[in-house]
């Protein structure tokens, strides 16, 4: 039996107050900092509730009626239609991109933030209202869109008020997995049509993270699928394995992720032949610091360096500086067998104050005594190869203001209206096929070609931007606003707007 003696004293439990003095006031100027925190936490929910309502209020004055009909040339395509999310029925499609240039944020994030707006106005209003008194963040109403939006309307109001009234503490990822708990038990239908809607959205994207480097990211496929993947490639790692290998497993993967994807001959499989264009100078390949483009991404003149070897247009015992005569034996290639090119390195003529790009030749033109200059015009509508090269080299990506699409993937298109303007590079620009089809479809937006390539892109509020090409080496301009204020995941399979 334990005695009362034997249990401590309670009282002696804990700091004492002398030495918990020297603590004291810093700990209660800390409590007082977390306590603005969440005041201010509190006001960004609401603020972050406005923005939700003025995005639905200016969608309501973008109907989907403003858009061309279906039946006419250059209507969206179906594919297209299918992949928006069900709440922008309604909405224009070029809802998005007033929105996108009006707050200077991508396209993506514009459409994010539509969606869940509407969502919270239309379909969760309780969730709306807690985020505007500051009980939850955006990040939880991020969850409770994308997991209890979809629910059946007689469904949707009891999850929603079941959900709030446990919320708690809880962060954004125990709410998303509470949630999904309850609509489990409450529809599992919806959650099919949730996995549905994902796949659909089935994708690959390259990220940039810097310095010539990047992340290919696999988006919505099912966990099953993304694991017999993970192991097949684990296999490899393995299998690939040899003692001497500094590699780890994880590196050993990606390396085998791209000999099977770049280089599957080996495998029984049709080889596929990458298609990459460096941009570099003279500087860059004899040694110098300045930063080269491949395929639309600045990296470093190392790295433009090594590549230029691996594909065999460097000798391949090279050290960091290139010599003259390596350079010339570059511009002067003659025979493409065994550099892994289809055509002779181009060389690429600079404006020496702009920068900007004024001629794209290779060694035998320079030879032959062909005059320097973008190439010559055509009566055509369909620009000839060496224009749509130059033009795309010179835009580097869609010339709408934040777009990120690269030339290679773009139309390119006539500012003034062909046969009025004709097809030579100072009337062309590369636009990607949603923003190609807003100039010639979307009420209200106006372009306009500017001197030394600039364009200046008008919304239907009076917003002017003006963007210009990239400068060899460097990211591409940030679109100029010229007057700020309004005065009161584009696919590829759409049909040209012609």
């Amino acid at each position: 039996m334990i005695e009362r003696a034997d249990i401590v004293d309670e009282s002696s439990v804990g700091w004492s107050e002398e030495s918990f003095a020297p603590w004291r006031e810093a700990l209660e100027d800390g409590a007082l900092a977390l306590h603005m925190l969440r005041e201010e936490q509190q006001r960004i929910g609401s603020a972050e509730a406005w923005r939700a309502r003025w995005i639905v209020e200016f969608c309501r004055s973008r109907p989907a009626s403003d858009d061309r009909p279906d039946t006419e040339i250059g209507a969206a395509a179906a594919a297209t239609r299918a992949a928006r999310p069900s709440v922008l029925a309604t909405v224009s499609e070029w809802a998005v991109d007033e929105v996108a240039t009006a707050l200077s944020i991508t396209s993506a994030r514009a459409l994010a933030w539509m969606v869940q707006s509407l969502q919270l106005v239309d379909l969760l209003p309780a969730t709306l209202d807690a985020l505007a008194v500051g009980e939850l963040t955006w990040d939880h109403a991020t969850a409770m869109c994308q997991v209890v939006a979809p629910l059946d309307d007689d469904l949707r109001a009891d999850a929603e008020a079941r959900l709030l009234a446990r919320l708690g503490h809880k962060t954004p990822t125990q709410l998303r997995a509470a949630a999904h708990r309850l609509v489990q038990r409450l529809d599992g239908a919806a959650i099919k049509e949730r996995v549905q809607a994902a796949l659909r959205d089935r994708g690959v994207a390259v990220y940039p993270t810097g310095d010539g480097l990047g992340s290919l990211s696999v988006t919505n496929l099912p966990l099953p699928v993304l694991r017999a993947v993970e192991d097949a490639l684990r296999q490899y790692a393995d299998a690939a394995y040899t003692p001497d290998d500094p590699r780890t497993r994880q590196q050993r993967m990606v390396d085998c992720l791209i000999d099977l994807v770049l280089r599957p001959g080996a495998h029984g499989l049709a080889p596929v032949q990458a298609q990459l264009t460096i941009i570099a100078t003279i500087q860059t390949l004899l040694g110098g610091d300045d930063p080269g483009v491949i395929s639309g991404d600045v990296v470093p003149a190392d790295t433009v360096r090594a590549l230029a070897r691996a594909l065999g247009l460097l000798p391949a015992d090279e050290t960091t500086d290139a010599t003259a005569g390596d350079v010339a034996t570059l511009l002067g290639t003659r025979d493409l067998r065994d550099t892994a090119l289809a055509h002779r390195p181009h060389i690429g003529l600079v404006d020496e104050l702009t920068s900007q790009l004024l001629a794209l030749t290779d060694a035998t033109g320079l030879r032959a005594g062909h005059a320097l200059g973008p190439p010559p015009a055509t009566d055509a509508y369909t620009p000839t190869d060496p224009l749509t090269r130059f033009v795309q080299h010179r835009d580097r990506r869609c010339r709408f203001p934040g777009c990120r699409r690269t030339a290679q993937r773009c139309d390119t298109h006539h500012l003034t209206r062909w046969p009025d303007g004709d097809t030579s590079a100072e009337n062309l620009c590369c636009l990607c096929r949603h923003h190609h089809r807003l100039v010639h479809q979307a009420p209200g937006w106006q372009l306009h070609a500017l001197q030394h390539g600039a364009l200046r892109f008008t919304t239907p509020t009076g917003q002017v931007l003006i963007t210009r090409p990239a400068r060899p080496g460097d990211d591409e301009p940030p679109p100029r606003t010229i007057s700020p204020a309004p005065q009161t995941r584009p696919p590829d399979d759409d049909p040209p707007p012609f």
